[in-house]
């Protein structure tokens, strides 16, 4: 695929850059063996692992350039464990993916802290310094008896706890397969009114997941302890949602009915090269004639998000729909970066405003005034009290979505006329 290849270009200029810059290693600390772990007093061990999510997708398409994407990953990986363990501590490289790890402290409390610290810091390293390869990292700990994996040497050592480890994260994926099966085949669609402030009418709909179902999803999500398991949780619930957007799309069109429809999708969703191609492929299925009433959202990107990622998620949709929306914090940063590859608009959700209503409006004034100039529309979403619809209204935000405009709807609508009766009667 275009996508992909364009990708393997970069990685390779990347890889070129980062053999010419990257520092020589500093000095490699002692490595307690792991077969020393084992004490008289404790029959048990607390273990962990690091797992590199992804390298064998990436080995699979990189053929002889993988040596040198490994050597970057695992060197970051390992570095990363060195500045973080005890000398009392052990940790070994197991194959092309993983580390383990043994804890001379038996704490389980303690471990976690720090393989979850270890990984967070490698994925962040590798998020930084790797962009275009996509790698993402899983971590797992667990109390293990000596007695079931101390079969020889080192090798056998380490060996046994990566296998034991790799069976209990794929027994928690398994049982998380079935959450995430059983969210999607209950789940529900609901269509938030949007306001179109200057036509005084309801043109469109952004497409959400009903109280119901977010609700579920968020005490889930509350749960969820690794962040491979958070992104699939967030991408299920994105592709149910552009599915059942074009499906009510396709049943308005059909009733004669006309509405612009919003798509939402989260950053983090599409952030994973493999994730965002099975999103795309849901995409590509979308009739040709249905485009024309498609706008996409991409949101939930992390404060300090590089504008370059933003661009490149935004152009992999635009294909897809009229236009492409980016959420940004209410002091519209990124603008001029964003602007250059022509998006229809940038949003801000309601909750991030000041609640003071003046205090809203002077900072969605700014907003708009500088989007406005960058012939980028203004989408508040999210606007639930008449405050902050005021406040947009004043503003002049371009379009406005909430429960202060509608409540959302099992079925969108054709377009309508609507005029708020707030903010003293100020016209658009």
């Amino acid at each position: 695929m275009a996508l992909v290849r364009t990708g393997l270009k970069k990685l390779a200029r990347m890889l070129l850059a980062l053999t010419a810059d990257t520092p020589p290693p500093r000095a490699a600390v002692r490595r307690r063996p792991l077969g020393e772990m084992r004490t008289a007093i404790s029959p048990t061990i607390m273990a962990g692992s690091i797992q590199l999510i992804g390298m064998a997708e990436i080995k699979q398409q990189l053929g002889a350039r993988w040596s040198a994407v490994a050597d970057i990953a695992c060197r970051i990986a390992e570095q990363t464990i060195q500045r973080h363990i005890s000398d009392e501590d052990a940790y070994q490289r197991h194959g092309d993916d993983t580390f383990v790890l043994c804890f001379a402290s038996p704490d389980k409390a303690h471990a976690e802290a720090k393989t979850k610290s270890i990984g967070e810091e490698i994925a962040s390293m590798l998020a930084r310094q790797t962009p275009q390869i996509g790698l993402q990292v899983d971590h797992t700990v667990a109390e293990l008896k000596w007695a079931d994996i101390d079969n020889g040497g080192a090798e056998s050592v380490a060996e046994t706890i990566a296998l034991e480890l790799r069976h209990m994260r794929e027994r928690a994926e398994a049982a998380a397969r079935a959450w995430r099966t059983e969210l999607v085949r209950t789940a529900g669609v609901r269509f938030a009114p949007i306001w179109h402030s200057s036509r005084g009418a309801v043109t469109g709909y952004r497409a959400m997941l009903n109280e119901q179902t977010g609700t579920h999803a968020m005490q889930r999500l509350a749960d969820v302890t690794t962040p491979e398991e958070l992104k699939s949780v967030l991408h299920e619930l994105d592709c149910l949602i552009v599915g059942r957007a074009i499906k009510a799309l396709d049943r308005l069109l059909n009733a004669d009915g006309m509405a612009q429809m919003l798509v939402p999708v989260n950053f983090n969703s599409l952030s994973n090269r493999a994730a965002r191609e099975k999103y795309l492929d849901l995409c590509r299925q979308i009739p040709e004639h249905y485009k024309r009433f498609l706008l996409f959202e991409v949101h939930g990107a992390a404060n300090g998000t590089p504008a370059a990622r933003l661009v490149e998620i935004a152009l992999a949709l635009r294909p897809y729909g009229r236009g492409v929306i980016v959420e940004l914090p209410s002091n519209g940063g990124q603008l001029q970066e964003l602007a250059v590859v022509r998006l229809l608009g940038v949003s801000v959700d309601a909750k991030s405003l000041p609640r003071n209503v003046r205090q809203a409006t002077t900072s969605l004034t700014r907003l708009v005034t500088a989007a406005s100039a960058l012939n980028l529309k203004v989408f508040v979403q999210g606007a639930d009290t008449v405050g902050i619809l005021e406040a947009a209204q004043k503003a002049r935000a371009h379009y406005v979505d909430g429960r202060a405009v509608a409540l959302p709807t099992a079925e969108p609508k054709t377009a309508y006329h609507w005029t708020p009766h707030c903010a003293n009667g100020l016209g658009t």
